[in-house]
């Protein structure tokens, strides 16, 4: 499985020197990018390129080793926006079986049959199998991809998610909670000069007018966060009638899919209804006032590594909180996924006291899109997704006294939990 080849008269190097110019003098973006790619390569140990989002990450890399047809091994309990971009690169998606224990890849019952490649989940930073997901990798020589989306502090062994597979994405619109930016890292910093080339072909300009509001609406999003206002404004915004309940998935429009997917090529520009979900900019250059942004948004992301450490501590106390966050040392996650009864009542009684939970994938991605085959475990997949609750650990007082005010009750393992340890 080789890389795809270059783009023709397009100029690109890994540290972003020459992105765009074939005198090699750059474009006035590269100092930004420098300075981004320096400061993520300080934090794994990694050579990476700066992207505007994980997805976009991910499908550069989806599209650089793998061939159409390629059969991939991704989670049904992740966000939709993986499967779609495993479809812009023109790949087949395979359901993995999951465990009821966190979500994440129950890696002792993969089906490897005709597999080309994995793409770990690390669900809300809890850390997936990548031990023995890379292990199982090299021995059927097939290729692994970390997607740390939701893990950009996530540690296993000592080695920064992120890091395990051939390549590696990470997002900053998550722990950071810029709403945009990302990076993309390979294990051979050879591939760099490549993906940087490709990257390039497929970003949009982004003018003045939308490098401001890329910037203008996290600052917003954080001064609410910060000031408590959430529950006024989810009020107002519900009374205009510009929030309604829609679900937890974005509506698939499966039949204008299809027709885009079985194209030969796949052309990803014909994806962005599908991969701007939450995220209009997934492919917009950045410009000097967003990667600054960026930039200050590592500072954010230091300062808050303790208290998420606590809040998870106190979180894995609960009854409600998954096993595998009970059982595991405590790390810095994105959410605490808690399992509970009547989820979708909780979240309507807790939306009316100005909690506004986030990050729930219902149903799994087999039952959301018909065109994707069932997975080797759809009970558990169900089960999950119909009763996880994730808990933004740095409201976890907060919310441990919400749900025991509310008489939320833990949702009961599944029957099928008992058949297999995972």
């Amino acid at each position: 499985m080789s890389g795809r080849p270059g783009i023709p008269g397009i100029s690109g190097r890994a540290d972003g020197r020459a992105e765009g110019r074939p005198d090699g003098r750059g474009d006035g973006h590269a100092d930004g990018r420098r300075a981004l790619e320096a400061a993520m390569r300080d934090r794994i140990g990694q050579d990476c390129l700066h992207v505007p989002s994980a997805r976009f990450g991910l499908l550069l890399a989806l599209r650089h080793w793998f061939r159409r047809g390629d059969r991939v091994l991704i989670s049904p309990t992740n966000c939709e926006t993986v499967l779609f971009v495993v479809l812009a690169a023109g790949l087949e998606p395979v359901m993995a079986p999951v465990s009821w224990r966190d979500g994440n890849i129950d890696v002792p019952a993969v089906d490897w049959t005709g597999l080309a490649g994995v793409v770990t989940t690390h669900l809300y930073g809890q850390p997936d199998r990548v031990t023995e997901l890379r292990a199982e990798c090299d021995r059927r020589g097939v290729l692994l991809l970390d997607d740390a989306a939701h893990a950009m502090q996530t540690i296993v062994d000592g080695r920064p998610a992120g890091t395990f597979g051939t390549a590696g994405v990470f997002s900053l619109a998550k722990h950071g909670r810029a709403m945009s930016g990302g990076f993309l890292t390979a294990e051979d910093p050879a591939a760099l000069p490549e993906l940087a080339r490709a990257r390039d072909e497929l970003l949009l300009p982004g003018g003045a007018r939308a490098q401001l509001l890329g910037t203008l609406r996290p600052v917003l999003r954080e001064t609410i966060y910060r000031t408590g206002l959430v529950r006024p404004m989810w009020h107002a915004l519900k009374a205009l009638g510009l929030v309604r309940w829609t679900g937890h998935r974005c509506p698939p429009r499966e039949e204008e899919l299809r027709a885009i997917i079985t194209a030969d090529p796949v052309d990803p520009r014909a994806m962005d209804h599908w991969l701007r979900i939450d995220l209009d900019d997934w492919r917009m250059r950045q410009g000097p006032l967003l990667r600054g942004y960026h930039r200050s948004r590592f500072r954010v992301v230091d300062r808050e590594r303790e208290r998420r450490v606590a809040g998870v501590e106190l979180l894995r106390t609960l009854p409600w909180t998954a096993e595998g966050v009970r059982d595991a040392a405590p790390q810095p996650l994105l959410r605490v996924p808690l399992l509970v009864e009547d989820r979708d009542e909780v979240v309507a009684r807790l939306e009316s006291k100005g909690v506004v939970p986030g990050f729930i994938y219902d149903p799994p991605l087999d039952d959301y899109l018909d065109l994707v085959p069932p997975g080797p475990t759809p009970e558990i997949a169900r089960w999950w997704t119909g009763h996880v609750l994730p808990v933004d650990p740095l409201r976890a007082a907060r919310m441990a006294a919400l749900l025991a005010e509310l008489d939320v009750r833990p949702a009961t393992r599944p029957s099928t939990a008992s058949r297999r340890p995972g």
